[in-house]
């Protein structure tokens, strides 16, 4: 894969971005497009507050190849949260998360933003090896279950 771009979803590309989907393997890892999308749509409270869903998806080469969402540096999130990336089952072990990841932490230094947490499952087929050779380091903390990871640019 050459060209990684992160885009907003619109009306001409929904479609595509629906249909999305993992490996059977990990569906358990990784909620569908549809779940990630209704909770940008109606975003949970921490301490009474709302977090700021930024979501694009993910095109390669000109095809839509899969989603990102974050929770944005709010009054309810002081770090950056992210909270989903999924690349479609057709397009993986290609390099675009890795490249997926390049832009998202672009997005967060744009804003100004010094760092970024996520969280993962330690189940099979886990995305730990992603993050874990991106940068992220472990926290020792867990997240509703879930590793927590810092990654500190």
């Amino acid at each position: 894969v050459e060209h990684v771009e992160l885009a907003e979803i619109t009306r001409e590309n929904l479609r595509a971005v629906r249909s999305l989907a993992t490996h059977k393997s990990q569906e358990r890892l990784a909620s569908p497009v549809l779940v990630s999308l209704s909770d940008a749509l109606i975003p949970e409270l921490i301490d009474g507050q709302p977090v700021v869903p930024w979501f694009r998806t993910v095109v390669a080469d000109g095809a839509v190849a899969g989603f990102v969402m974050l929770s944005m540096t709010s009054a309810a999130d002081p770090v950056p949260f992210l909270w989903r990336l999924m690349i479609d089952r057709r397009f993986q072990r290609r390099g675009i998360g890795t490249k997926v990841l390049d832009l998202v932490v672009a997005e967060c230094k744009r804003r100004g933003d010094t760092e970024m947490l996520t969280s993962w499952s330690e189940a099979r087929g886990t995305p730990a090896p992603l993050y874990l050779g991106y940068g992220f380091e472990r926290t020792g903390r867990l997240d509703e279950g879930e590793v927590e990871a810092r990654l500190v640019f």
